[in-house]
């Protein structure tokens, strides 16, 4: 969950944030990487993924939460507890063998240079990232304004950043496939009657718990279908978003 969508009560996560964070663990572990023991999540937010994602990973695993929104407080609560999970609002030093940047490029301006900059000082050689952003500009919506994005991306242009900062593109796809129709409906609405939601993204969901794991089963299982193809070479299905696990080229450090 983004900063910006955190309210008092983080108690029922959004199922969306249930389906993302078991499709992108499985994800990673069809990709043999859930052994990496530096890991850096970029644009971390509420750091509840990282949380959870270390939780099926082995005690010695690292995870530093990079979030330039993270007040002095939460650092002040995450250095009295320490933990496998560090948080920090500047720039990391060192070498990381893992990154995820997930939903977080299209909250940068300039993205392409962000990812370059992650990509040269931040990844070790033969390292991995795993990106995701929300997909399709013509999509975009009050609710991208809110959430503070620039812009949505196709496949097509997402892989520009990726390719442009030395990233090998190994697997990519849709994800939330169904998720499509009710935004592209949300979308026509907004735009016909010139209204604007209500709220601000994740932090809205307050069903109850039965309701919660009836739409985490669903899209669990379209999910399924999801990791399936992404497997493929030869078809990408429309998805809300879109995502790509890279590995970093052989020539980029030595280009420094």
């Amino acid at each position: 969950m983004d900063l910006v969508e955190r309210n008092s009560d983080s108690s029922i996560r959004h199922p969306w944030e249930i389906a993302r964070l078991r499709f992108f663990t499985k994800l990673l572990g069809t990709r043999g990487v859930l052994t990496t023991k530096q890991l850096l999540d970029v644009g971390s937010g509420d750091a509840w993924f990282a949380t959870s994602l270390l939780s099926n990973l082995s005690e010695d695993t690292q995870m530093t939460c990079w979030d330039a929104y993270y007040s002095p407080e939460d650092l002040a609560t995450e250095s009295a507890s320490p933990s496998r999970l560090h948080l920090t609002n500047a720039q990391p030093s060192g070498r990381f063998g893992g990154v995820l940047m997930l939903d977080v490029i299209e909250h940068v301006e300039d993205d392409t240079g962000f990812v370059n900059n992650i990509v040269k000082n931040l990844l070790q050689q033969g390292g991995w990232v795993l990106v995701s952003v929300p997909a399709y500009q013509w999509l975009y919506s009050e609710h991208d304004r809110q959430l503070k994005h620039f812009r949505r991306y196709s496949p097509r242009q997402m892989r520009s950043v990726l390719l442009s900062a030395g990233l090998d593109i190994k697997a990519e796809g849709g994800v939330f496939h169904t998720l499509l129709i009710p935004r592209i409906v949300e979308v026509a609405y907004e735009r016909f009657r010139q209204s604007q939601p209500d709220g601000i993204g994740l932090g809205r969901w307050s069903h109850g718990p039965f309701l919660t794991r009836l739409v985490t089963s669903v899209l669990g299982a379209e999910n399924a279908l999801s990791l399936f193809v992404g497997r493929q070479k030869t078809l990408l299905l429309p998805g809300l978003s879109y995502w790509a696990f890279c590995t970093k080229s052989e020539h980029v450090d030595s280009l420094d």
